[in-house]
């Protein structure tokens, strides 16, 4: 008590002397500072000698054996990461296939103007001679349009024939047609040869290639109405016949064939 007493002692005088001088303001300002500054150290000399009460009611934070330990420091949650969605990958740019179109069938080939002319020719033929010279025109004039390679073949499919093979013919022929599918003479010549190795239904396959193509040809009709004598369909083989008939009647001049084929069909006249 002493010590404050004579601290505001001292002090009065200063502040008598300065509230009535011209910087009164500045003269009481720092007054105060001043004293603030006396009993801050005042307070540091009585932390020196003893802990405040403050620091005597703080609370233990030393770990149990003794040593300080930090503060614990709040953790945050992790944040979870955005997820964006992934953009979708752009296909990647296959080559373009040009679309494959089946091969268009074979066209027909219309037949020489010339084979029109002779056939009718042929049609009223008054003598037997006159009817053979006009179908070995017809047949030349058909057999025109057939190219080197095809000719061979054709040439082969006869030779093998008179050896008496004919499976190989029909191939000869097969090979033929793959050259020249239009050509009617081939699927005739391959119906021939069908009929050599037993294949009938096959031959006739053949033939109505050659006669859609060629209905002029009066050799078709006539191997035709063979064949089908030989499947035992007498109908068939007299209409055949008949049509042949129509186109080169010097076949049969005595109609023998005609009534044999006739009796087939229908039986024997009463």
């Amino acid at each position: 008590m002493a010590e404050q007493t004579h601290t505001v002692c001292f002090f009065l005088p200063i502040m008598r002397e300065t509230r009535f001088s011209a910087g009164r303001r500045n003269g009481f300002l720092f007054l105060c500072l001043l004293h603030l500054c006396l009993l801050g150290g005042i307070s540091t000399l009585a932390l020196c000698g003893a802990p405040s009460a403050a620091h005597a009611q703080a609370p233990d934070l030393s770990e149990p054996d003794g040593s300080a330990g930090p503060p614990p420091v709040p953790t945050l949650p992790p944040m979870q990461p955005i997820h964006h969605p992934a953009a979708p990958a752009a296909p990647a740019p296959q080559a373009t296939r040009p679309a494959t179109r089946p091969a268009p069938p074979a066209a027909h080939t219309p037949p020489s103007p010339m084979i029109g002319v002779l056939a009718d020719q042929l049609a009223h033929a008054k003598t037997p001679e006159q009817a053979h010279g006009l179908e070995s025109r017809l047949e030349t004039l058909r057999a025109s349009r057939l190219a080197p390679a095809t000719r061979l073949l054709l040439h082969r499919s006869e030779k093998d024939l008179a050896a008496e093979k004919p499976d190989d013919a029909v191939q000869d022929l097969s090979d033929a047609l793959a050259l020249q599918p239009d050509q009617p003479i081939l699927w005739r010549g391959r119906a021939q040869m069908r009929l050599a190795a037993g294949d009938l239904k096959g031959a006739i396959a053949d033939l109505g290639e050659s006669l859609g193509r060629d209905p002029a040809d009066a050799a078709a009709w006539v191997l035709l109405s063979t064949i089908e004598e030989r499947r035992n369909d007498g109908r068939a083989a007299l209409q055949a016949w008949e049509k042949a008939m129509s186109l080169n009647p010097m076949l049969d001049k005595t109609h023998k064939r005609q009534e044999q084929l006739r009796v087939k069909a229908f039986g024997q006249p009463t």
